[in-house]
């Protein structure tokens, strides 16, 4: 069970329990903050030693049309930057 470590308007930190299997639910206020929904892809980075960083993944333009091929939901948010950017890359 996750509890959060500051006040919940400024949620910053949060602390959460391992299970067993080595799983850790995000906090709700985090998901939302982060824009993460069940099914949502995530990044684990550790920068320096004794820390991690999480954030969502963003979808490429490629990667929806391959869902889209395959009857999959899309999730997550691309901004319009984002798609350009995608569609450049794959020289449309």
């Amino acid at each position: 069970m996750a509890s959060p470590s500051h006040s919940r308007k400024n949620l910053t930190t949060v602390e959460a329990t391992v299970t067993s299997k080595g799983q850790v639910t995000l906090p709700k206020e985090l998901r939302n903050r982060m824009g993460i929904q069940r099914g949502s892809r995530v990044r684990f980075s550790i920068p320096e030693k004794g820390s991690a960083q999480v954030e969502p993944l963003r979808y490429e333009l490629e990667d929806l049309w391959k869902l889209a091929d395959q009857g999959q939901p899309v999730r997550g948010v691309m901004t319009f930057e984002e798609m350009n950017e995608a569609k450049t890359r794959r020289k449309w």
